[in-house]
């Protein structure tokens, strides 16, 4: 699957390589994962057959997968050809690269963006988190309270189902709210918390971002959240960061500029002690356990020695 690189409020080219002869070539896009439709057009045709896809930026404001259908118009009627691309957002461009790091001139931007794109799924892996947003579907347990902690943040909820019954759904023309509660994102990002209604007759109110909520009965016990205990339920909804956070872009902008040193599996990577004449090197205790890079480990430290929902 080819990656392209997004960037925000910005439309993308996808190139398409047709057979010799061909003159036009539509295509249809749709999500890999939901399978949903997502934009249809007429390729713009250039030199050697290469013709160029224009996805809207409203197709690509989060990272996605998706599958193009390219049909291309032949003297005895039509061909089509299917092709799957990755749309990702990096966690430093080229240009923030040569800005926050050290990197010669002689290197291209092409090569800097292969380099990033092994920074960034080492970085993920390191921290068990993505830094970027997504469409996604998760399943989460109630506990009988007001609030579903997630495993991930979460920027817009789109639909919620309880036990596969769809509640609530903010995304489709006839939307709704099955819940006594509205519902939203906490400030965190990390919980979904029911806020008071002002149709609901028992309105409850927000004591603070921790998502404590009260009643004004005071036998709160008795009262069950809206979220059931042992109840499964499906977030569906846009998740992840609104931006990549600046910690994130300079560790991946350092790991770049390590990959591209000749010397970089000894520069700065916590030894503590050389010896001559047998060429001993002494490692720090904690070397084995993190990047390889000191001042990247103490920057991923948010992520990599806190649970993920303190580290927002």
């Amino acid at each position: 699957m080819i990656e392209y690189l997004r960037s925000d409020n910005t439309d993308l080219e996808i190139k398409y390589t047709a057979a010799s002869g061909i003159t036009s070539v539509v295509f249809e896009v749709y999500d890999l994962d939901t399978n949903d439709f997502v934009q249809a057009g007429t390729a713009a045709s250039g030199a050697s057959s290469i013709f160029t896809a224009t996805l809207d930026k409203s197709s690509i404001e989060y990272d996605r997968n998706l599958k193009f259908e390219w049909i291309s118009s032949t003297a005895s009627g039509s061909d089509s050809t299917i092709n799957y691309y990755s749309i990702a957002t990096p966690y430093a461009t080229a240009t923030r690269i040569r800005s926050l790091a050290s990197i010669d001139s002689s290197v291209t931007d092409s090569t800097l963006e292969k380099e990033e794109k092994k920074a960034r799924n080492f970085i993920n892996s390191m921290t068990r988190t993505t830094f970027t947003k997504k469409y996604d579907t998760i399943v989460v347990y109630g506990n009988n309270t007001d609030i579903l902690t997630l495993s991930e943040p979460i920027l817009e909820i789109h639909k919620i189902y309880e036990d596969d019954i769809l509640m609530y759904d903010s995304v489709s023309t006839a939307s709704f709210n099955n819940f006594d509660y509205n519902i939203e994102p906490s400030v965190s990002k990390w919980r979904i918390k029911a806020i008071s209604n002002s149709n609901s007759s028992s309105a409850r109110t927000i004591s603070d971002d921790r998502e404590l909520l009260e009643s004004p009965d005071i036998s709160v016990i008795a009262y069950d959240g809206i979220f059931k205990k042992d109840c499964a339920y499906k977030v569906v909804g846009i998740f992840g960061y609104s931006y990549v956070p600046n910690k994130i872009e300079l560790a991946s902008a350092l790991l770049v500029e390590d990959y591209l040193c000749n010397d970089w599996n000894i520069r700065n990577k916590g030894i503590q002690s050389t010896k001559n004449d047998s060429y001993e090197i002494q490692y720090g205790k904690d070397f084995a356990g993190g990047t390889g890079n000191l001042m990247v480990d103490a920057l991923l430290a948010d992520w990599t020695q806190t649970p993920s929902f303190m580290a927002v």
